[in-house]
């Protein structure tokens, strides 16, 4: 996170919710419209960052579902859609006498807890290894207090030992680890190392460990600010001291990041240039400026802000940067995860600031507590220091949350069902003219269920049933929820109609058995004006058919026929085609010859 806890008030027009004294607010039945997005399927990453989710229990705060009724809040994020979960570690958040620092009391054990949840609701879990005692990002990397007089060897080692502690921990726990982040932003460096040459040696052992320990998982690596310039030089240092990551992440919240061609350049340097996998590890947007527990939110107002500051401002920035994630990407983009949507007052109201302020010193459900100050200035980050003495306290982060002050989700979070695409019609394809037979009996026809953008296949009826040659009513192109694409015909039987995979059709073709020339010049006139004039495409052992022209336009025209050709169609009937110029050149071509008198 972007610089925790700092008060970010930026001048421009505020929205509010109207948060009264006692948190009460007229939002969480705002309604939103989200349009599914192409490229984010039920495979794709719909993550939230919950890592002061324990915190927040342990100080009594509930969570409700969309009928106000109590309800486990891993249960609610899973029926809106979420599918993945990324918890902080911090190595020791406490002081010499176990006070917490705050910051949501993100420990092993706090987080252990909320990962097994998680994977009770068939989530998996990003596991962010930030190697500090408290928050780590690019204006601030302390070494854990026990590291402190570490050499650089022994520093290596610890990262490398305790993110195998980790994994270990949590494998043990039954928890499935999808991603581990080695480091949080570690733009300007990691613990307190500065040298890219230095600290890439610690994310190296990091990432090492990872592999050894939690085979299967996936190894990230974190910086913030994405740039195509910015990130091309990352990845290089990357590759220069070959550092195994899986991952790229970044952060981008749109109101300090944007605009979406920063991330897109960003990302389009990493999938394409080093072939490396892409997500946006933290994403957030606020749908009111209001104050909800008496302390200052980091994002106050905001000039020009690239959405509305509203429940729909919140779901397009979601539905915006999964876009942007999903389609830039080169078939790497993983997805994002939006950064603590269940970070509440523990007691709504902005005049129950002391209440929040004693239940941060109590749970550290605050984003500081005064303790965390000392570290900072132990570490020789004064700055960092300063800013948690005097801005400490309950969560600064409320008015972006995706749960309203008291506990109940806001219709945003539905963002991460809604968007998500099943199935969908990428372009039309060419209508083939040829006849076809089935090719796979056991195979089925299907429906779609849902619209062009965003379907579900249903069974229509078994291919065994079919049998005799069909023509294709229309071809598309279609993208499944796996990202490829596959080519559908659609045809009609009777009253059966229905879209079947090209491959379980096999193509009829019309063959050429014999050609004779005619020497002498008949005249023909058209006998039957249903027929049409055709051309061959293809070779003379599988061609199609093609319309050039319509006899029904040349009732009068008279034809001389050059040539006599035998077919042997679909069905396996031969049939006798001449093949015919009319008197004044304009015409020329096949036709059936009982069509002509």
């Amino acid at each position: 996170m972007v610089g925790a806890g700092i008060l970010v008030a930026l001048s421009g027009a505020t929205t509010s919710v109207f948060a009264n004294a006692d948190g009460t607010t007229n939002v969480k039945n705002d309604k939103v419209t989200v349009k599914p997005v192409h490229g984010v399927t039920t495979n794709s990453i719909r993550g939230v960052d919950i890592s002061s989710l324990q915190a927040e229990l342990n100080a009594g705060v509930q969570f409700y579902d969309y009928d106000g009724k109590k309800q486990d809040i891993l249960q609610t994020l899973e029926d809106s859609g979420v599918n993945y979960v990324r918890l902080r570690i911090w190595n020791d958040p406490f002081d010499s006498e176990g006070h917490t620092y705050g910051g949501g009391d993100a420990t092993l054990t706090n987080e252990v807890k909320t990962a097994k949840d998680a994977t009770a609701h068939h989530m998996k879990v990003l596991i962010d290894l930030q190697y500090s005692d408290f928050w780590a990002d690019p204006a601030k990397q302390a070494l854990p207090k026990a590291w402190k007089n570490y050499t650089f060897d022994q520093k290596k080692q610890a990262v490398y030992d305790y993110t195998k502690k980790v994994m270990t921990t949590m494998k043990n726990a039954g928890v499935d680890i999808g991603m581990v982040q080695v480091g949080n932003e570690t733009t300007k460096g990691m613990m307190q190392e500065s040298d890219p040459d230095k600290y890439m040696q610690f994310i190296s052992e990091g990432v090492n460990a990872v592999h050894k320990y939690a085979p299967g998982a996936l190894a990230a690596v974190h910086y913030e600010s994405p740039t195509a310039s910015s990130f091309a030089k990352i990845a290089a240092e990357l590759k220069t001291n070959k550092v195994n990551y899986d991952v790229m992440g970044a952060t981008y919240y749109p109101h300090w990041n944007g605009p979406d061609s920063n991330l897109i350049g960003a990302e389009n340097v990493i999938t394409k240039t080093y072939k490396k996998k892409f997500a946006v590890m933290e994403m957030s947007y606020p749908y009111t400026t209001d104050d909800m527990d008496g302390q200052p939110n980091i994002v106050g107002d905001i000039s020009n802000p690239p959405y509305k500051i509203s429940v729909q401002g919140q779901a397009d920035a979601i539905s915006d940067v999964w876009k942007t994630v999903m389609q830039n990407g080169n078939g790497k983009g993983l997805g994002a995860f939006y950064w603590e949507p269940a970070w509440i007052p523990v007691k709504a109201g902005w005049n129950n600031y002391q209440f929040n302020r004693d239940a941060s010193i109590k749970y550290g459900t605050g984003w500081a507590t005064q303790y965390a100050a000392k570290y900072y200035d132990d570490a020789g980050l004064t700055d960092a220091g300063a800013n948690a003495d005097q801005y400490w306290g309950a969560s600064s982060y409320d008015n972006q949350a995706l749960f309203d002050p008291n506990g109940y989700p806001l219709q945003s979070l539905l963002t991460f069902k809604k968007m998500i695409t099943y199935n969908y019609v990428s372009k039309n394809a060419k209508k083939p003219v040829d006849r076809y037979k089935v090719s796979k009996r056991t195979a089925y026809a299907y429906s779609f269920k849902g619209s062009n953008d965003s379907f579900t296949f249903k069974k229509a009826f078994p291919l065994s049933t079919l049998k005799s040659f069909y023509k294709i009513d229309k071809a598309e192109y279609i993208v499944k929820t796996n990202g490829k694409t596959y080519l559908y015909y659609h045809i009609t039987s009777g009253k059966k109609s229905g879209w079947i995979w090209h491959s379980y059709l096999k193509k009829c073709p019309n063959k050429v058995t014999k050609t004779t020339k005619v020497s002498y010049k008949h005249r023909y006139m058209v006998k039957n004006k249903k027929g049409n004039v055709y051309g061959f495409q293809g070779g003379s052992k599988d061609f199609q058919f093609v319309t050039l022209h319509y006899l029904k336009n040349y009732p009068r025209t008279h034809f001389t026929v050059t040539r006599k050709t035998y077919v042997k169609k679909y069905n396996g009937k031969t049939y006798k085609y001449y093949y015919v110029h009319s008197t004044n050149g304009k015409v020329h071509g096949y036709v059936w010859h009982g069509y002509l008198k």
